[in-house]
């Protein structure tokens, strides 16, 4: 039974175990993002959120969660309702562990 590792420090993970499992991932914007990710992310420091905005301005993005699919999208709708580019991705391999 393996569980997922934290992406980030103090962000809600969840067991990667036998769950269906998927990421989210904010992609580049163009102003700055700090308050939209704490407005969007409970629990998201200002040290965090700066660590974020420098990670998206060098990467160009980054994944902010590691978890069930039904948390992944309703993160990603509060990403979005925030003004954040995001993506969402169900990993293909962890679904077929299911089998």
């Amino acid at each position: 039974m393996a569980s997922a590792a934290p992406l980030l420090p103090a962000l809600v993970q969840e067991s990667a175990s036998l769950e269906p499992l998927a990421t989210v991932s904010i992609l580049l914007a163009l102003q700055p993002v700090v308050r939209r990710l704490q407005q969007a992310m409970e629990d998201l420091s200002s040290q965090e959120a700066q660590w974020l905005e420098s990670l998206l301005e060098r990467t160009g993005s980054a994944v902010v969660f590691r978890g069930h699919p039904n948390t992944a999208h309703h993160l990603e709708r509060r990403l979005r309702d925030a003004g954040l580019t995001t993506s969402v991705n169900l990993l293909a391999q962890n679904l077929l562990a299911q089998s």
